[in-house]
């Protein structure tokens, strides 16, 4: 079965649940294909994985131009490759690649899949840009065959906003590498960022991007350090918000509190080196930073937003805060540092509930299991035509 996926740029959680779909994927069973910008890039992501990169000219923003050129591009490699299945990843690649495979002449229409990794509805646009936008989405849902979510509460938002029945949704959680995050904490690793060993750190791991909410993990330094003066704070990972990130850690006079990592290529030795993990989000799909924090043992601090309650159970694997309330996320990492004991007991829950559940063997299999379906399904139609014009 020829597999084709789409790929807008993507960074962060997106990008890391796409790169480990497509490295564990059965190879013998399906033939791997991946049309994204930025080719050179993925290739050496992909390197020895046996999949085939094209690049197209797909932009995050909308682009009527280079959507069009996508497009085009897109159904010539459908026919040249002769796929079976196209598998979007995110609103832009689901798009085009939807309005591709509906539309690619001279051939059968292939499969459709949409995995929705992220809430759209609730970034800052025009009401009639939402409607708009949900229009199009009902449209192309009619089309599409299957939809993926990566949480409970994104099955919901799609169910609301684009009229997409239920029995054409599943929930696959994102899956990863549990046993990598499963490290001892010794006083090194935060000797290696510059840190005091002795003092706790709180830290976030995420995309420096508005929907993160990283101005409310820095006020709510602001207010934990007037409580607790030998504590440290760690801001891991880049993205386009860091020079005012810096400024705002700046303007509350935080900077020999607050260390900005930028890009860590090593995630899983930052882990130990967190003493209370936090996660702000104003909107969010399903964190792949939180279930990270859970396979570490992490004792967590998040916002109760998006797909993140079904990962975190409030005071029984973690605690839940309102979204953009520094005072009620400074409470909940003073309640984590003050209680060691206790979160400790908490970390110890969120990480078995991170070896049962969030795994990449589970990820990789319930994505199969959706493959083969379709695979069956044309092998049975390829018979019947056979058989009728035998």
């Amino acid at each position: 079965m020829n597999v084709l996926h789409v790929v807008r740029p993507a960074d962060g959680g997106m990008k890391n649940h796409i790169l480990t779909l497509l490295r564990n994927l059965n190879k013998t069973k399906y033939r791997i294909f991946l049309a994204c910008p930025h080719k050179n890039e993925w290739i050496s992501y992909l390197k020895d994985s046996d999949i085939e990169v094209v690049e197209i000219p797909l932009k995050g923003e909308l682009s009527p131009s280079s959507d069009l050129k996508s497009v085009l591009q897109l159904m010539d490699l459908i026919r040249k490759w002769d796929i079976d299945l196209v598998h979007t990843h995110g609103m832009k690649a689901g798009l085009v690649g939807r309005i591709a495979g509906s539309f690619v002449p001279g051939r059968a229409v292939p499969y459709l899949i949409a995995t929705v990794h992220n809430s759209v509805y609730h970034y800052q646009m025009p009401r009639y840009q939402r409607h708009l936008l949900a229009k199009v989405q009902k449209y192309l849902a009619m089309k599409t065959d299957q939809f993926i979510t990566v949480s409970k509460a994104l099955k919901k938002e799609i169910m609301l906003w684009e009229g997409v029945p239920e029995n054409k949704i599943q929930v696959i959680y994102n899956g990863i590498k549990v046993e990598n995050f499963d490290k001892k904490v010794t006083p090194y690793g935060k000797i290696r960022l510059g840190l005091n060993p002795v003092f706790p750190v709180v830290g976030t791991v995420a995309r420096l991007a508005p929907q993160k909410g990283l101005e409310y993990f820095i006020k709510a330094a602001s207010l934990v350090s007037q409580v607790v003066v030998k504590v440290q704070f760690l801001i891991v990972g880049d993205g386009p918000l860091r020079k005012e990130l810096e400024f705002i850690t700046a303007k509350k006079r935080l900077q020999d509190k607050i260390l900005f990592t930028g890009y860590f290529p090593n995630i899983s030795e930052i882990y130990p080196v967190i003493d209370v993990f936090v996660m702000p989000s104003l909107s969010e799909g399903l964190s792949i930073s939180i279930i990270e924090a859970m396979a570490a043992k992490r004792p967590i601090a998040a916002t109760a937003v998006g797909g993140i309650p079904e990962l975190i159970r409030h005071r029984e694997s973690g605690l839940l805060v309102p979204p953009g309330n520094e005072q009620a996320l400074a409470q909940a990492i003073l309640e984590l540092l003050k209680r060691p004991k206790w979160s400790e007991k908490l970390g110890e829950k969120a990480g078995k509930k991170a070896r049962n559940e969030y795994t990449v063997e589970k990820m990789v299999q319930q994505t199969e299991n959706i493959y083969r379906q379709f695979n069956q399904e044309e092998e049975t139609k390829n018979a019947e035509k056979k058989y009728a014009h035998a």
